[in-house]
């Protein structure tokens, strides 16, 4: 099978040959490419930018024995579009000048036609789409509503975001109103992409998994089957990624996701007997990466061999339970990915 056909195929439930893999920022600050990019050019201003997105976006492909390639983007630009005034300091995460506070923040949001201010990535799917010469899957993505809720509460990044999660306790309302509506533009943002090329987007919740059971099934659930019911009327397939959401396992499935990227601290077999019949993605721990070469290989390895378990390996994706951590050596990630292609 060539690479795009496998990672269609997985996705689709049919016969593979092995599992597909393809890694969270796998473009990004451990490769040379990518720093050269960012030296000369702001970082919103690679996400604006077609052709320095895709050019971003190609570098694993050519280094790495990759299925899939993903847009080059941020979950931010959702924000940004809505006139709130995200911001990337030097060395800083990022900051967000009109936070979330009262009604008057909420109905200060700009989401009329949105979707033209935010076209700049659809089009960088396509472009990228047209780079690829169906050689390759393609996803794009989006940040998951509590998770761009936090930030925008919080106006800033956070171990606890304690804004975000106080306001859900003590008005409810404004909360649930603010995740209906981030949902709304991030669904449209989401069959954009797909409508450019991406074959599947994936929904990013970095923090969701702050929350309780109870808190998730009650805020995010809602909001993010605002999502996927309105990407499946089209046809479109979702995944969903929750950092650090093994305990949110149970309720997820209503979320109405196609499938499930692992945190690395889950279980592959446990979550794959939760569900059967979803495509599962992970969940190599990044840390893992710094390891020296040969221990990265076996462990990829053995995480194919558990996955070849059902479904023959399909509906199951090669990943890691997070993203590519900077200073990740090339060369781990070479053999992981060798590992994967060639056992």
């Amino acid at each position: 099978m060539d690479r795009r056909q496998r990672f269609l195929a997985a996705i689709e439930g049919k016969p593979v040959d092995r599992p597909p893999v393809w890694l969270m920022r796998q473009a990004g600050r451990y490769l040379p490419g990518y720093r050269a990019v960012r030296a000369a050019h702001g970082f919103w201003d690679v996400c604006h930018a077609p052709e320095l997105s895709t050019q971003v976006a190609l570098e694993p492909l050519n280094l790495f024995e990759l299925d899939a390639a993903i847009v080059f983007s941020d979950i931010l630009v959702v924000p940004e579009a809505m006139g709130l005034g995200v911001t990337f300091g030097k060395g800083e995460g990022p900051q967000i000048a009109r936070t979330l506070k009262t009604e008057a923040d909420l109905a200060a949001w700009n989401t009329q036609g949105i979707i033209e201010r935010l076209k700049f990535l659809p089009n960088a799917v396509a472009h990228l789409r047209d780079a690829l010469k169906g050689g390759h899957g393609l996803l794009g993505f989006g940040g998951a509503p509590f998770t761009l809720f936090a930030y925008i509460t919080e106006g800033e990044g956070s171990d606890e975001f304690k804004a975000a999660r106080v306001m859900l306790h003590e008005n409810p309302a404004l909360a649930k109103k603010a995740l209906a509506t981030l949902a709304d533009v991030v669904a449209e943002l989401l069959e954009a992409q797909c409508a450019a090329g991406a074959d599947i987007v994936q929904l990013f919740d970095t923090w969701g998994g702050l929350l309780t059971a109870e808190e998730y099934a009650a805020f995010c659930i809602p909001a993010l089957r605002r999502i996927t019911d309105q990407l499946h009327a089209k046809g479109r397939k979702a995944l969903l990624f929750v950092r650090g959401g093994h305990h949110l396992l149970p309720c997820l499935a209503d979320s109405g996701a196609d499938g499930f990227s692992l945190d690395w601290r889950t279980n592959f077999s446990e979550a794959r007997a939760r569900f059967p019949n979803a495509i599962l993605q992970g969940n190599l721990d990044p840390v893992l990466l710094f390891s020296k070469p040969a221990t990265v290989a076996a462990a990829a390895k053995q995480l194919v061999a558990t996955m070849k378990q059902t479904h023959g390996g399909s509906k199951s994706i090669v990943n890691l339970g997070h993203g590519i951590l900077v200073g990740t050596p090339p060369e781990s990630v070479k053999a992981l990915c060798e590992a994967v292609a060639h056992g």
